[in-house]
C-alpha cells in the first residue's frame, strides 16, 4: 500500500524524469529541505528535517568534513528505509543539492526520489507539526566522503580552458549586476568566473514552477549549445542550483557533468581572475 499524495491540479502532466516521484512508497524516509522553521510549522507526516543542506560549503577540508558529517547522520537513518524521498518548497534548489550529494556516495545502494509536487499543492491531511526529535544532526566522522562528482575550487582552476563551465544563475548574476538570486547583501562582490557560459536554471521551469518535460528540456539545451560530449563543470552561488542542473544534464546523457559546490560564493573570495565585477547595494 503507498502513502499516496493526490494532486488537486489535474492539469499538471505527468513528467518523465527518473529522479522523480508522483507519491510516497512504504517504507520511505522522508526528508524536508526547507528551513528549521518551516519544518517546525508543518512537514508531511513523518518526515525528517534535512534543514542543514542549506548552508553553503566551499572546497576546504573543514567544509567537507562538515557536509560529510551531515550526510553520514542521513546514511545511518536511512538503514532501515528501501526509499528516500527528499522534497523543499519546489522542485529544485535543496532538495537537488541533497539528491545529487548522496548519489554521489550512494551509487544505487538506495531508491532515491525528488517528490514531484510543490509544498503546497501537498493536502493538508498529509500534514504535521515537525518534531524535534526528527531534525537531522552532525555526527562525528573522522575523514569526508569522496564526491565522485564534486570538484574544488583548485580543480576548476586548473581546467578553466578544459571543460564547459556553465554559470547556471539568474542573467542578473551572470552580467554582474546582483550578487545573488536570494536575499542579496550589500558590499557583495558581483561578477562570474572567467568563460563561463550562461544557463538560466529557471529555463527549466514552467510559470508555476514545475519541471518541464524532458523533451522541452532538451530543446533549450540544444538552443544554448550546451555540448553533450564535453566534460561540464557547472556553478552558481552557493551549489545548490547547479546540483538540480547537473542531475537534469545526467538524465539527458551529457556525458561528464560534476558540480563545483563553492560556486560563486566561494570564488568571489580568491584573487583569481573575474569577469563582470561589481559591488552590489541596493538603489536607496
Amino acid at each position: 500500500m503507498k502513502n499516496e499524495i493526490s494532486v488537486e491540479n489535474q492539469s499538471i502532466p505527468k513528467l518523465d524524469w527518473k529522479f522523480l516521484i508522483n507519491d510516497i512508497p512504504e517504507n520511505s524516509l522522508l526528508l524536508d529541505c526547507r528551513s528549521l522553521e518551516q519544518f517546525k510549522e508543518n512537514t508531511i507526516k513523518g518526515a525528517y528535517s534535512a534543514a542543514l543542506i542549506k548552508k553553503p560549503h566551499g572546497s576546504s577540508a573543514k567544509s567537507m568534513l562538515k557536509l560529510s558529517s551531515f550526510l553520514q547522520s542521513i546514511i545511518n537513518l536511512s538503514e532501515n528505509f528501501e526509499n528516500i524521498i527528499i522534497f523543499d518548497e519546489g522542485l529544485g534548489m535543496f532538495a537537488g543539492k541533497l539528491y545529487f550529494l548522496l548519489k554521489s556516495i550512494m551509487d544505487n545502494k538506495k531508491n532515491i526520489y525528488i517528490l514531484n509536487k510543490l509544498f503546497n499543492e501537498i493536502p493538508s491531511s498529509l500534514l504535521e507539526v515537525g518534531s524535534d526529535d526528527k531534525i537531522i544532526t552532525e555526527i562525528e566522522v573522522k575523514k569526508p566522503f569522496v564526491f565522485k562528482d564534486i570538484v574544488p575550487i583548485s580543480y576548476v582552476q586548473t581546467n578553466l580552458v578544459k571543460v564547459q563551465l556553465i554559470d547556471v544563475r539568474t542573467k542578473e548574476e551572470y552580467e554582474g549586476l546582483l550578487p545573488r538570486f536570494i536575499n542579496p547583501e550589500p558590499g557583495s562582490i558581483c561578477g562570474r568566473i572567467p568563460g563561463a557560459i550562461h544557463f538560466d536554471w529557471l529555463e527549466l521551469y514552467d510559470d508555476e514552477g514545475h519541471l518541464l518535460s524532458k523533451q522541452t528540456v532538451l530543446k533549450k539545451l540544444k538552443q544554448a549549445n550546451l555540448i553533450l560530449e564535453r566534460p561540464t563543470i557547472l556553478y552558481d552561488f552557493n551549489g545548490a542550483r547547479s546540483c538540480f542542473v547537473a542531475l537534469v544534464l545526467k538524465e539527458c546523457k551529457y556525458r561528464d557533468v560534476k558540480v563545483f559546490l563553492g560556486s560563486w560564493m566561494e570564488w568571489r573570495k580568491t584573487k583569481l581572475p573575474k569577469q563582470n565585477v561589481n559591488i552590489w547595494y541596493p538603489e536607496s
